[in-house]
């Protein structure tokens, strides 16, 4: 059973995978940019040391300070890595949209998995980020800025979701007994009686001006419930 039926209460998961898409390429490309436009390398040794410097006026956590010392001794490293896995995640994106519109499984893949590695990876900085910069913040100031983080943390799980439940659907619509019910075409979905599959018994059904708003609203379930009564007949 798909993890959810429809994106934000309106929109279809089909939808709503494409918008999350090109969300993610501007949560990508932006920070990725910005990186280069500073100076790369340059700028991450001239941070890592800046912070180095005031080391004592953050919290100590191992991890925090194991990274900065790295980051400091390996600059290259550290941007080579960051700007990899952008153009990889960013690549990705572009499958996944692709995939929504064509009808695609496989292309889905590796945005669920890439994105998912960047959301842990969030979420890590997320956490430790607030343990290391207690000491500089007032406990009302840190706890607004953990709850916010931790819904945004919250939506961009949900927008994930969102695409590994049309990776789910489109499991189900390329099922042989979805197709024997509903036609091969699951953008134009067909009731069809399960006895005997007939193409001249094929019933497009209403479709809205939109064929994106509407690619749930025939197969919400993995399988919907056929009543062979007179309604559909």
């Amino acid at each position: 059973m798909p993890c959810m039926k429809m994106c934000c209460f309106y929109l279809s998961t089909r939808l709503g995978s494409i918008i999350v898409g090109i969300l993610s390429i501007l949560q990508v490309l932006i920070p990725a940019l910005i990186l280069v436009a500073n100076g790369g390398e340059g700028y991450l040794k001239a941070e890592a040391s800046d912070i180095n410097s005031h080391i004592n006026d953050f919290g100590q956590e191992e991890l925090f300070i194991s990274f900065l010392r790295f980051t400091e001794k390996d600059p290259e490293i550290v941007f080579l890595a960051a700007e990899t896995f952008c153009g990889v995640h960013l690549l990705s994106c572009i499958l996944m949209i692709v995939g929504a519109l064509k009808v695609q499984r496989y292309l889905l893949l590796p945005f669920i998995v890439l994105d998912v590695i960047r959301l842990c990876v969030l979420s890590l900085i997320h956490v430790t980020g607030m343990m290391v910069i207690k000491k500089q913040l007032n406990l009302g100031d840190l706890i607004a800025i953990t709850i916010a983080g931790g819904f945004g943390l919250l939506l961009l799980f949900y927008m994930w979701a969102c695409v590994v439940a049309l990776y789910q659907i489109f499991g189900i619509v390329t099922t042989e007994k979805y197709r024997s019910m509903f036609g091969n075409d699951p953008t134009t979905p067909a009731r069809i009686p399960t006895e005997t599959v007939n193409s001249k018994d094929l019933r497009p059904v209403k479709k809205a001006e939109n064929s994106l708003y509407s690619y749930n609203s025939n197969y919400a379930s993995e399988y919907p419930t056929y009543n062979q009564n007179e309604h559909y007949r």
